[in-house]
């Protein structure tokens, strides 16, 4: 009778180390489709870490009603501002997040939206548990008219202050890199309210408060 090899099943019935060997296997194969099932779940039920996003800095140079001349035509009124933001995102996750649409950021003044700023582009990819700092400037002018007559009266009393509220709206989506397939898309909505007093003309440098945006649903973002 054929004798049966140490190293391999044999036809006439596995020798003890084959046994282990398989039984081992079948236990290292259980345990990894146990943590592939922990891996799923954790990212389609949100376990995933948040991510997070805070205003380091911000600088508010202009904020006014003004004229804007085109030639001979007649002066059109506008509303001009000029705000500069340093934003900080942070992927706390362990994995490399990629943006799948447009990190952008919307200043909104009384519930007016003034500018939409693009912070991150579609296809931007952000280091695991790395924070990124992005400078974001919102330079421009709206037709006078975007602010209505309640808007318009509420900046002739923060005008009378010194201090403005802007608030500056995030809206984006993510995924994570070699998660794919496994329903790891995640909406991200913020919003970071900010109280910027008008700087003087010059380098001066104006103090400012750190703040942490508070996470809200993306819908309620203007576009």
């Amino acid at each position: 009778m054929a004798k049966c090899c140490k190293c391999c099943c044999c036809p006439y019935g596995p020798p003890r180390n084959c046994r282990r060997w398989f039984a081992g296997l079948g236990i290292g194969l259980a345990v990894a489709a146990v943590l592939a099932a922990i891996t799923v779940v954790v990212l389609r039920f949100g376990v995933v870490p948040q991510v997070k996003a805070k205003v380091y800095d911000a600088r508010l140079n202009s904020f006014a009603f003004a004229n804007r001349t085109a030639g001979a035509a007649a002066p059109t009124p506008v509303f001009a501002f000029d705000i500069s933001v340093a934003l900080a995102v942070r992927n706390p996750s362990g994995a490399v997040m990629k943006h799948t649409r447009p990190l952008v950021a919307t200043f909104v003044f009384h519930d007016r939206r003034l500018y939409n700023a693009t912070v991150a582009g579609e296809g931007h990819k952000h280091k695991m548990l790395k924070t990124k700092v992005h400078v974001v400037h919102a330079v421009g002018d709206v037709p006078a008219y975007v602010l209505d007559a309640a808007a318009e009266e509420d900046f002739k009393k923060q005008n009378a202050t010194g201090v403005f509220g802007v608030e500056m709206r995030l809206s984006g989506e993510v995924t994570y890199v070699g998660l794919d397939g496994l329903g790891n898309k995640r909406k991200l909505g913020f919003s970071c309210p900010l109280a910027l007093p008008l700087a003087p003309p010059g380098p001066e440098v104006v103090v400012f408060a750190e703040v942490t945006c508070k996470a809200q649903e993306p819908d309620k973002i203007y576009f």
